[in-house]
C-alpha cells in the first residue's frame, strides 16, 4: 500500500487524464478501473477525449466530467513526412484547446493513458504542470503504428515525462531500452475489485460439475496480430482426437480491415470443416460470461503489451495458453497457471489437447490462476501502486 504521505496530497486533486480512443477495450477499461479506485481515495478526475462515443456515456453514468478536443495522434501505419507535419501542425492548435480546457478544470496534474499521443505532455508543458504518462501498448510490434519522430525522439519524449507507468516489463524494455529511470514504473493492469474476484470463483464453482464438451475461448477483437486464425487451425488440428470439444471466438469487427480478417477467419473455419464447431459471438461488454462458457482461454498475440483478456480469464478461475512472448510470458506461470507455447499452430494445438485430455489440470491451473490473479490483478492492488506514482509526482512538483 502506498505510505500515508503520498496519499495525504491526493485528496481534492483534480487529474486531467487524456485518452485516445472512446471504445470500451482493454486501455479504457483499465482507466475506468484506475478511476472508480482514485474516486474513492478523493481524486477528481476529468477527462480529454478525441471523439465522443462509449466511453463519455459511462463516464457521465459516473460523474466524471469530460470533454472532447480532436487532437491527432504522433504515430501512423503508414508514415510519411507530409502526414507527420500536418498532424503536427494540428496537435499545435488542439495543445491550445486542451491546455485551455485543463485550466478551467483547475486540474493540477496531467496524465495521458497511451504512447500513441503526445498533447498531454505538450499541454503539460504549456501550463507548467506536471505530467504521468501511462504506457499501455507497443504501438509498433502490436499495431504497426510508427512514430512520426522517429524513435529516438519518442524515446526522449517519454523520457521528459515527470513519471512513466508502463504495464510490463516487456514494455518497459521496448521504449527505454536497458537504461530504466528512477521515475519509470511497472504495474500491471488491475481487472476486477477483490470482492468481484470472489464473486467469480463462485460462478465457477457454481459450474463446476456441469457437463460438457470441452471449450476454448479467444477474446478480443478481430484483428491479424490478435490471432484469431492461428487458434482456429490448432483447434482443427485436434478436432478428430477430441471430436466434441468446441471454439468460442468472441470479439468485434467494427473497422473495414478488421471486417475483411473476420469473415476470412469464418471462411477458414469452413475451409478446415471445423465451422459447426466454433461459435463467432461477437463483441459482449462483459467478458466473464464467455470465461465462465468456456474451459481454457487462449491469448495468441504475439506482442500483448500486457493482455487484459489473460488477467480476466484467470480471474475467471480459467486457465490460459499463450504465446510465449510480450507481457503474456509474465503473466502466466507455465505448468502452474496455464501454458505458454513458442511457434505456431501445431504448439498451440498440442496445448490444448493437454488440457482436453486432462480435466483435473484445468481445474488444478485455473484455481492457481486466480489466487495470482487475486493477488496481482486487483483494482486495490492496481490503483494503490498508481496513487503511490502520482503522489511521487505531486511532491516533487510540490
Amino acid at each position: 500500500m502506498p505510505a500515508p504521505d503520498l496519499l495525504a496530497p491526493l485528496a481534492g486533486l483534480r487529474v486531467a487524464f487524456l485518452t485516445h480512443y472512446t471504445e470500451l477495450y482493454g486501455a479504457n477499461l483499465s482507466l475506468l478501473n484506475l478511476l472508480d479506485g482514485l474516486v474513492r481515495a478523493g481524486v477528481r478526475p476529468h477527462v480529454v477525449a478525441p471523439e465522443g462515443g462509449d466511453l463519455l456515456d459511462v463516464l457521465a453514468a459516473r460523474g466524471i466530467p469530460a470533454a472532447v478536443v480532436p487532437f491527432e495522434w504522433w504515430v501512423s501505419q503508414t508514415r510519411t513526412v507530409l502526414g507527420a507535419a500536418t498532424r503536427i501542425l494540428k496537435n499545435l492548435r488542439h495543445v491550445r484547446a486542451i491546455a485551455a480546457q485543463v485550466r478551467r478544470w483547475g486540474c493540477e496534474l496531467v496524465y495521458s493513458n497511451s504512447s500513441v499521443f503526445a498533447a498531454g505532455g505538450l499541454a503539460a508543458a504549456e501550463l507548467d504542470l506536471p505530467h504521468l504518462w501511462h504506457l499501455r501498448e507497443f504501438g509498433r510490434r502490436d499495431y504497426d503504428l510508427k512514430p512520426d519522430l522517429g524513435v529516438r525522439l519518442s524515446r526522449l519524449g517519454f523520457r521528459t515525462a515527470d513519471a512513466t507507468i508502463f504495464v510490463s516489463h516487456a514494455l518497459r524494455r521496448a521504449f527505454l531500452g536497458r537504461s530504466v529511470p528512477a521515475n519509470s514504473h511497472v504495474i500491471y493492469n488491475g481487472v476486477a475489485r477483490e470482492a468481484e474476484f470472489d464473486d467469480r470463483r463462485r460462478a465457477a464453482e457454481a459450474v463446476r460439475g456441469r457437463v460438457q464438451p470441452v471449450t476454448f475461448v479467444l477474446v478480443g477483437r478481430f484483428r491479424e496480430s490478435k490471432g484469431q486464425h492461428v487458434a482456429i487451425e490448432a483447434f482443427a488440428r485436434i478436432i478428430d482426437r477430441f471430436p466434441e470439444s468446441r471454439l468460442l471466438l468472441v470479439g468485434g469487427s467494427g473497422q473495414t480491415g478488421q471486417q475483411a480478417y473476420f469473415e476470412q477467419c469464418q471462411a477458414l473455419a469452413t475451409q478446415l470443416r471445423v465451422a459447426d464447431r466454433i461459435q463467432f459471438w461477437g463483441y459482449i461488454p462483459d467478458p466473464e460470461r464467455a470465461f465462465l462458457a468456456a474451459d481454457v482461454a487462449l491469448m495468441c498475440s504475439r506482442n500483448e503489451a500486457m493482455g487484459r483478456v489473460t488477467a480476466e480469464a484467470m480471474s475467471a478461475c480459467r486457465p490460459v495458453i499463450g504465446f510465449d512472448g510480450g507481457g503474456t510470458s509474465e503473466l502466466i506461470e507455465t505448468g502452474r497457471t496455464g501454458m505458454l507455447y513458442r511457434g505456431g499452430a501445431d504448439e498451440l494445438a498440442a496445448c490444448m489437447a493437454t488440457y482436453a485430455a486432462a480435466p483435473e489440470l484445468v481445474r488444478d491451473h485455473g484455481d492457481a490462476g486466480w489466487h495470482l490473479a487475486r493477488r496481482r490483478h486487483s483494482t486495490e492492488a492496481y490503483v494503490a501502486q498508481v496513487q503511490e506514482v502520482i503522489g511521487s509526482v505531486v511532491q516533487a512538483g510540490g
